[in-house]
């Protein structure tokens, strides 16, 4: 019983610990605010907030609850690309923060395709996630 006390409280120890480092990220690099920026969206940034919230919650809540959902070919299709739409997203954001995309424009003289460059990392993260989900997880 005490074992068992103490396994959960250092096991949801480590869950704050992680969440609280993975909010730190995301809130000291300026992704969301620059994830609306660059999608001309700066209006909705609550619905950004509060969809993260709202997944983190549900998805922490369903492998808790060891929830499964029987879906056709079509919706695990539909789910990773709307998966992939937001990890390409994220990952543009993230690599326009930190500084990849200039550096990349600068070294292979793309000046004025930046733009274009932005879309391959996001075609890119869609179609990853497109294929692992049709081609591993169905």
């Amino acid at each position: 019983m005490i074992v068992g006390i103490i396994s959960s409280l250092i096991g949801f120890s480590e869950g704050v610990v992680v969440g609280t480092a993975l909010i730190a990220f995301i809130t000291i690099l300026d992704i969301v605010p620059r994830l609306a920026q660059l999608t001309n969206t700066e209006k909705y940034i609550r619905v950004y907030e509060y969809t993260m919230i709202i997944s983190g919650v549900s998805m922490v809540l369903i492998d808790i609850l060891d929830i499964s959902f029987n879906i056709s070919s079509i919706g695990v299709g539909i789910t990773g690309l709307f998966m992939g739409l937001y990890v390409g997203l994220f990952a543009s954001a993230l690599t326009e923060i930190t500084n990849v995309i200039p550096i990349i424009v600068k070294t292979f003289n793309l000046y004025g395709y930046e733009k274009y460059v932005f879309y391959a990392l996001i075609f890119g993260k869609v179609m990853g996630s497109f294929l692992y989900w049709f081609y591993i997880v169905s």
